[in-house]
């Protein structure tokens, strides 16, 4: 068993400093990319050139260009819902932040001086928090293609890297018995081209093994929001393009992928958009969605019952899934860096790249904004908006000192 998820080695050149261009769309790639699945070759020749454009024109994510001072990116909720958890990058300086809705403490994890952490994620009880890990080379270049997933106490204690080999491994969610790991991988890193990274597909680290095992063979142009099931055997993710499956490849028979997609779509089975495994196996979604939604980066909480998911190219509508078809507006975000639902599915959180939002579910309502940076307008705006704060210059802590 191949213990990594690295098919090709990485071009030669190397990245220079840890704000090149391609560590910056590399970042705004796996944290921003909202757009439509479509296995058509010539639409989907437009659609990557329009990517690569939008890479070249915005800014954002945990590892920003100078000019963006202090951003927030990869929301995520503590597992009682009264924190949330965010990569916060300030002046160069990135890293994993934790912010009490309640108190506004603002605490920190201090990575060692020759790594980057970022998308930190609780464990269903709070106990033990899971990231990435980019290794920091000497000459100060981010090493994204040995990124590794690490898991600690959630007092920072016992820090250990649990997966080994190359390839960059993202998006770290805990199983509900805190048994597993689920993360998506991308295979292949280059140093030029339209789109830095390239086939994504999700892993499984056991915790108590060590075993590392592959679970999708797609291949994807992206994946992410990936999320266990309550038996922690089926799990939920948002596929983008697949390329592969079942040994048909879109590159050598297009006419063939494009048949088996669309045999697979009959079978209530879908290897794009919201995509439902149990283990290395495709199973029926068990959502219908209404036609023409082509839904995208679904939110499961902790018991499954609620599912969250944003309808394609609607500027950011994010719907409450009902299985009568009845289906809630839940937030009309508009362009977001990364959502997160509560565990206890009562909270949605969407982030922008300097600002943070939280709302409750059931009717709407705001619970928490908070922001980097003042507005002109900042004392009219909190007698306005009551629950908007400002979130500290620098943690209160520093958790994993204590």
């Amino acid at each position: 068993m191949a213990k990594d998820c690295t098919e090709r080695k990485l071009e030669e050149g190397g990245m220079r400093i840890r704000n090149n261009k391609n560590i910056n769309r590399f970042i705004l790639f796996i944290s921003k990319i909202n757009f439509q699945k479509i296995i058509n070759k010539t639409v989907l020749y437009f659609i990557t050139i329009f990517i690569f454009i939008g890479m070249m024109t915005f800014t954002g994510g945990c590892f920003a260009m100078l000019e963006e001072k202090d951003t927030i990116s990869n929301l995520s909720f503590s597992h009682d819902g009264k924190s949330v958890v965010f990569d916060r990058c300030r002046e160069g300086d990135c890293g994993i932040q934790v912010y009490n809705l309640e108190t506004g403490e603002l605490a920190a994890y201090q990575s060692p001086h020759n790594e980057q952490w970022t998308m930190g994620k609780y464990s269903y009880d709070g106990k033990k928090i899971t990231f990435s890990v980019i290794p920091i080379k000497p000459n100060d270049d981010l090493d994204l293609g040995n990124m590794q997933i690490a898991v600690m106490d959630a007092d920072g204690k016992n820090y250990k890297k649990v997966t080994t080999g190359s390839g960059a491994k993202l998006y770290p969610t805990f199983s509900h018995n805190g048994k597993k790991i689920l993360y998506a991988c991308a295979a292949y890193i280059r140093e030029e081209g339209k789109t830095p990274a390239a086939k994504y597909d999700a892993w499984e680290v056991n915790l108590e093994t060590g075993r590392q095992t592959q679970l999708t063979f797609c291949e994807y142009f992206y994946m992410g929001n990936l999320t266990y099931f309550p038996d922690d055997e089926r799990f939920i993710y948002y596929g983008d393009r697949p390329v592969k499956f079942n040994d048909i490849s879109w590159y050598k028979d297009e006419k063939a992928f494009g048949k088996l997609v669309k045999d697979l779509s009959a079978q209530g089975k879908e290897i794009h958009g919201v995509v439902v495994m149990k283990g290395k196996e495709l199973i029926k979604n068990p959502y219908v969605f209404p036609e023409k939604t082509f839904p995208e980066k679904p939110l499961l909480s902790k018991d499954g019952t609620k599912l969250i998911y944003e309808k394609s190219l609607s500027a950011g509508k994010f719907f409450l899934y009902s299985p009568d078809g009845t289906h809630r507006l839940v937030s009309n975000s508009g362009s977001v860096s990364s959502i997160a639902i509560s565990p206890d599915g009562q909270y949605f959180g969407s982030n922008f790249n300097d600002s943070v939002f939280v709302k409750r579910i059931s009717d709407g309502t705001y619970v928490r904004a908070f922001f980097v940076r003042r507005s002109d307008k900042w004392e009219e705006s909190v007698q306005k908006m009551p629950y908007i704060r400002l979130l500290p210059r620098t943690p209160s802590r520093i958790i994993n000192s204590e």
